[in-house]
């Protein structure tokens, strides 16, 4: 029996509206109306071969159809497909008023009023204008699409899919002379084009958009400022009310700024030396030198502020290095002397802009900050791995202890590390706790050692490279040093970020790039003023221990917030008494189960002859109270400590009263007044008076006529002369000390990548280095899941993948979680790594296959264990 349900064409109620029976009278447009195919709905039952119950119509209409009316896109006119009348004449439409209409004999006092009468015409009739002729008594202004043109490269192809707009269009004004007034002598108001009088389409002709110098400027100020096209966009159609208002598009704004970068290209070295001169005028302790070869070419540039310089005076302690790169026009590397003040922020100590990464080129960097510093070297320098640089430290700095970032000692190895980690199960744990736990050298040197030798890792070339450069790097061997708070050259690493992200990028200038590194100074000094006032502030104490209320009075915010964090570690160690003033502190809970993690600190409190000491160093380290002294402070009651103790870069008083005064520029105008002061009052009257303008006719022309007046007033008044302090310096034509000075070449630096014209490669360079692992398989072979070759498929219903679906993100797969079987275990697999070692040991393929499994049952247990 066939028990599909049957379908029946339902027959149309009139005949007459089937399509074979439609008439289409000619020459109009069939209008086509027919019912879609109805289909009953059948069901199957024992005795019917129809598939329809008893008592029922089988042609029941389906409740989803419906009338359908097929109506085809309207087509064009038939007078459109003509070709257009050579002959036929456009004039502007009933949306021109009769009085905005040039006519003959119109008189005008000024030339320019003739020409803005012409142009306000032809924006309402939706025409672009140009200034066709030019003579002593007479002016031509025609309509932009006058004349012909042809393509002036004739053996090229046009590049870009624009032509020209010139067609013989004839509509023109003459303007003459008569005496002492203007007048039309001519008028042709006839073009033999369309016009497109909307708004819309007139903004884009180049004669009607605004381009008035003071909105040029002030759209090159947001340009110069960093902010993005679609932010001046924005800024701009609030200024004039509505999009539609603003007489300039998107691609406008990108053309100035690529005609203003041009521009600002041009004289760069000459343009930064005057910058460099205004400074130095402004603060005869500004330090700039430029270093040039023969020919004139600029090689290095450095220079620094009064107040970076104010800023190592106070705080030149520690001192990190760093280069980044992509922050200029010339791709010269940056490199920035950044260290800490009293509220934890970032300082700058000096600039410099490199030509190459060269030992003599850091060399050079350095005896520059040197001199500029009146040769004060800092206690400690932090860098990164690079032996160019650890070399001109040797050289330069004598006294100052040179260490290296710990980031990036092991962020260099991070391949090799991690096949150690994956191989030798509780190495990472024990290598990071070698590495930040053991306080004295013999007790890291120990404990290496029985690290090494537990995992058979005496001869690996990474452990061993980087056992050889323990002395720079590793923090038992700095304990006595004083480093701030600071371990590695991540303050550096910060800023540069913070440069590229919101102050420069790959296409600035060397003198805007000078500009915008003040720029950010600024910013820095307002961010510490406010700190400052913060710190002002009463202590937010916890206890009504007298300790924390001496520091909270005397610390900034930022260092009493790491005392109190230090306080609340504190607590969790408990105290031993050895004598009268010997302590021990161990941790009160339980620790890692290694030996020589678990301390016991040796403690000093000796209150009469006010010494206080840690066997970890901390203070000695940092200047600030460990966890394992603060606790026996508290336990045994010491309200005070002495001064020596707190640290003066940590105080609020950390400024010092220097020889010179600490800021860049003169802020004041000879009345004493604020130059901030001046704009700020100005832009507020300035923009209150647009927007009270702007709201009826007779205050816009009202306001027009009292600022035109009101500005050629103030123009006629002369600008204050603002004081400099000490002699300013001359300015030198032709460079830098009579060298005409040349912009650099575009440098190559580290890592940069191949010449112009060299074979480009596709894809990563070098041979692979297998660190990914694959999903499938689980090995280190440097293929994924997707190209695993081992890869076994099965097929659901329909063909679809079995497994995760094609498509699904990560922890989306089937099943009840991502890497989980049936029973909600997590699924085993192998995540082993062949190196070249343990293949020649492992030549028998049982013992192969064991160690397989036995290192998927260990990622199972390390998985659960997370």
């Amino acid at each position: 029996m066939d028990s599909s349900p049957s379908f029946h064409r339902r027959a149309p109620d009139d005949p007459s509206d089937s399509p074979e029976n439609m008439v289409v009278p000619d020459h109009a447009l069939p209008h086509i109306s027919f019912r879609t195919p109805s289909h009953g709905t059948g069901t199957s039952g024992a005795g019917s071969s129809t598939g329809s119950m008893a008592g029922e119509n089988p042609t029941t209409l389906h409740p989803a159809m419906h009338l359908s009316t097929i109506t085809p896109p309207q087509p064009v006119e038939p007078h459109e497909m003509m070709t257009p009348d050579p002959n036929a004449r456009y004039i502007h439409g009933d949306q021109v008023h009769q009085d905005c209409i040039p006519k003959e004999n119109m008189v005008f006092a000024t030339e320019e009023e003739g020409y803005a009468f012409y142009m306000q015409y032809a924006r309402a009739a939706g025409f672009g204008s140009k200034k066709h002729k030019n003579k002593a008594m007479s002016r031509v202004y025609a309509c932009s699409r006058q004349g012909s043109s042809e393509f002036y490269k004739e053996a090229e192809k046009r590049k870009r899919g624009k032509m020209s707009k010139r067609i013989g269009c004839m509509a023109s004004v003459k303007l003459k002379l008569r005496g002492k007034e203007w007048f039309y002598e001519r008028v042709e108001l006839e073009h033999n084009h369309t016009l497109n009088p909307d708004p819309c389409e007139v903004k884009h002709m180049r004669s009607h958009k605004n381009k008035h110098p003071v909105m040029m400027d002030y759209v090159d100020g947001l340009q110069h400022s960093g902010v993005s096209p679609n932010a001046t966009v924005n800024v701009l159609t609030e200024l004039h009310g509505d999009y539609g208002h603003m007489l300039m598009n998107a691609r406008d704004l990108e053309n100035r700024r690529a005609a203003n970068l041009r521009k600002e290209q041009v004289d760069d070295v000459k343009k930064l030396v005057t910058f460099f001169n205004e400074c130095r005028a402004q603060n005869p302790k500004f330090y700039s030198d430029i270093d040039y070869d023969s020919e004139g070419v600029v090689k290095n540039i450095f220079w620094s502020h009064a107040s970076c310089q104010a800023n190592y005076a106070e705080f030149k302690d520690v001192v990190t290095f760093d280069t980044t790169y992509r922050s200029n026009f010339y791709r010269m590397p940056l490199g920035m002397f950044v260290g800490s003040n009293h509220h934890l922020q970032n300082v700058i100590f000096g600039f410099a802009l490199v030509g190459d990464e060269t030992e003599e080129t850091f060399e050079w960097v350095f005896r520059t900050f040197q001199r500029c510093m009146e040769g004060k070297d800092p206690i400690c320098i932090l860098t990164d791995q690079d032996q160019a640089m650890a070399n001109a430290i040797r050289r330069v700095f004598l006294e100052t202890i040179h260490r290296l970032c710990r980031w990036h000692m092991l962020n260099k190895h991070t391949v090799e590390l991690n096949k150690l980690y994956y191989l030798h199960k509780g190495l990472e744990e024990k290598l990071l706790t070698a590495v930040n736990h053991p306080l004295t050298p013999l007790e890291f040197e120990n404990a290496w050692k029985e690290m090494v030798t537990e995992h058979g890792l005496q001869n690996d070339p990474t452990l061993r490279g980087l056992y050889e450069h323990r002395a720079s790097w590793i923090a038992a061997y700095f304990k006595g040093i004083f480093c701030g708070t600071m371990t590695s050259t991540q303050r550096s690493e910060s800023t540069n970020r913070m440069v590229k992200r919101y102050h420069v990028d790959k296409s600035t200038p060397l003198h805007m790039f000078a500009r915008r590194m003040y720029q950010m100074l600024q910013r820095r000094k307002d961010d510490e003023g406010l700190e400052t006032v913060y710190s002002q502030d009463p202590p937010d104490t916890k206890t009504n221990y007298h300790l924390e209320h001496q520091l909270g009075r005397i610390y900034t915010r930022a260092v009493f917030k790491k005392y109190q964090d230090a306080y609340f570690a504190a607590t969790s160690f408990r105290t031993k008494k050895v004598d009268t003033c010997n302590f021990l502190v161990y941790y009160g809970r339980e620790g890692p189960t290694f030996s020589w993690s678990q301390h016991e600190f040796k403690v000093v409190c000796n209150e009469e002859e006010e010494k206080y000491t840690c066997e970890c160093r901390g203070w000695e380290h940092t200047g600030l109270l460990c966890p394992h002294l603060i606790i026996v402070l508290i336990n045994e009651q010491i309200q005070k400590i002495p001064s020596q103790y707190v640290l003066r870069r940590y105080s609020r008083n950390a400024h010092i009263d220097l020889p010179y005064d600490r800021n860049d520029t003169v802020q004041t105008g000879p009345d004493g007044s604020s130059l901030s002061c001046r704009n700020s009052d100005l832009l507020s009257e300035a923009f209150a008076t647009v927007q009270a303008g702007r709201r009826s006719t007779v205050a816009y022309k009202r306001a027009m006529t009292v600022l035109k007046e009101l500005r050629k007033q103030l123009e006629e008044i002369p600008a204050d002369e603002m004081p400099v302090r000490g002699e300013p310096a001359t300015h030198d034509e032709d460079g830098h000390l009579g060298t005409v000075l040349k912009a650099p070449p575009k440098s190559k630096t580290k890592g940069s990548r191949t010449e112009a014209g060299a074979e480009q490669i596709i894809g990563a360079r070098g041979p692979k280095l297998c660190t990914r692992l694959c999903g499938n398989c689980g090995l280190f072979e440097g293929h994924n899941a997707a190209t695993c070759t081992r890869r076994q498929q099965t097929f659901a219903v329909g063909g679809s993948s079995a497994g995760r679906g094609r498509g699904r993100g990560r922890g989306r797969g089937r099943g009840r979680g991502r890497g989980r079987n049936e029973k909600g275990k997590g699924v085993m697999r192998a995540r082993r790594r062949l190196l070249d070692d343990v293949e020649e040991e492992d030549e028998d393929e049982d013992e192969q296959e064991k160690d397989y499994e036995a290192a998927s049952e260990t990622s199972c247990e390390s998985d659960d264990s997370d």
